[in-house]
């Protein structure tokens, strides 16, 4: 069987953004995602020029000068947060024992061919690679179509597995499409297919926010997240969101952990990265947390869930400052923020960011950061170019 396509992986389970139907051959639809995708960071990058014109200091984004990242081996600290212990920051690994969450490298990352006569350039990840706590990383192996890897303690990992049923058929694109299989799927520590479900509604976009032991917690578009039992399928709605939020879905950046869900609720711009926590019994809001920035991928709750780190973004100049704040998910305090890295554009492509976040235990969480080397010269593995930054509060 066929892999699906991005751009209709993208629309089904991710945001079911609303774009003209119109007939295509869905094996055609990779090279339109490609095109998409330079279009929205044209529009990302295109939308921080006028911010910075905004506040009086434009600068055209493709002129030369492109500026390395800040190194993060060592960080310039930050200013301390009044009233919270003093966190620590380093670019070496966590100790030896095993962490308490497994670190995914995950984003949708991008490519870009600069002029005809040179080679494509860009910054990708892997379908499941994961970082240890040594360093190493390990490429899982995993069906084809597969998406939105969550991997649990015991050395499973939980995924949405995605089927073009009608290879070459010529049909309309979106989350109502036909001939489009979307299975849940459990894979044991040696690759084993445990779990193996049919789990589309046809017209109903899907996104995995989180799973644990017991359950898989799906984002249904009409519907919000339900809890769906891997032993059974048997599902249960435990926040119920009947409408889309900015025609995407709910819960569309989110984590899982210790009864609770943090999602991204705030607006898609620069000035202001808005999160709610909430219980997953009953669904009633903890708190709302704001940080100074737009919220950058990889947001992650502590196992035990009294914090979230939130990776953010800010302008700079030209380019983007990435941060790391950690909030206190019962009420707000920042309990540390620190830089992460610089990242500058290049030919259009956002040269860095956020790659994944684990916490190693529930003061301790480590965050992967890559940016494209000054020049890029092909489309590289972010498992190439990944470097940690493990952020403790005491």
């Amino acid at each position: 069987m066929d892999v699906v396509p991005e751009d209709l992986a993208e629309l089904v389970h991710r945001a079911a953004r609303a774009t003209a139907p119109y007939p295509a051959d869905l094996a055609a639809l990779r090279q339109r995602a490609r095109v998409r995708r330079r279009r929205r960071t044209a529009t990302a990058v295109a939308g921080l020029v006028v911010l910075v014109a905004l506040t009086g200091g434009a600068v055209p984004l493709l002129a030369g000068g492109h500026r390395a990242a800040a190194p993060l081996a060592a960080p310039s600290p930050s200013p301390a947060v009044p009233g919270a212990p003093s966190p620590t920051v380093s670019g070496s690994p966590p100790p030896a024992s095993r962490p308490a969450q497994r670190l995914l490298l995950s984003g949708d990352g991008g490519t870009v061919g600069p002029h005809r006569a040179t080679p494509e350039i860009g910054l990708v990840p892997g379908v499941a690679d994961e970082l240890r706590g040594d360093g190493s990383v390990v490429r899982h192996r995993v069906p084809a179509g597969w998406e939105e890897t969550v991997a649990l303690p015991d050395g499973r990992l939980v995924g949405l597995k995605l089927t073009d049923l009608m290879p070459g058929v010529r049909r309309t694109d979106g989350p109502g499409v036909a001939g489009l299989s979307i299975k849940l799927v459990v894979l044991t520590a040696d690759g084993r297919a445990e779990v193996s479900r049919e789990v589309r509604v046809r017209g109903q976009a899907l996104g995995l926010a989180g799973a644990d032991a017991r359950y898989a917690y799906l984002v249904r578009d009409e519907v919000g997240l339900v809890s769906h039992e891997l032993a059974t399928g048997r599902e249960k709605t435990l926040i119920r969101v009947p409408r889309k939020v900015d025609g995407e879905l709910p819960f569309r950046e989110a984590d899982v952990a210790a009864g609770r869900v943090v999602s991204v609720t705030g607006p898609a711009d620069m000035t202001r990265c808005q999160l709610d926590v909430r219980r997953l019994a009953g669904g009633s809001r903890m708190s709302r947390l704001t940080v100074a920035g737009e919220c950058a991928p990889s947001v992650r709750l502590s196992p035990d869930g009294s914090l979230v780190a939130v990776p953010y973004r800010r302008p700079n100049g030209r380019n983007l400052d990435y941060r790391l704040a950690i909030l206190d998910t019962a009420t707000g305090q920042r309990r540390a923020d620190q830089p992460l890295g610089t990242a500058s554009p290049t030919y259009g492509l956002t040269g860095g960011g956020t790659w994944g976040a684990a916490w190693v235990d529930d003061t301790t969480v480590r965050v992967v950061w890559a940016q494209l080397p000054d020049p890029p010269r092909k489309v590289y593995r972010v498992a190439e170019l990944a470097r940690v930054v493990t952020v403790s509060v005491q």
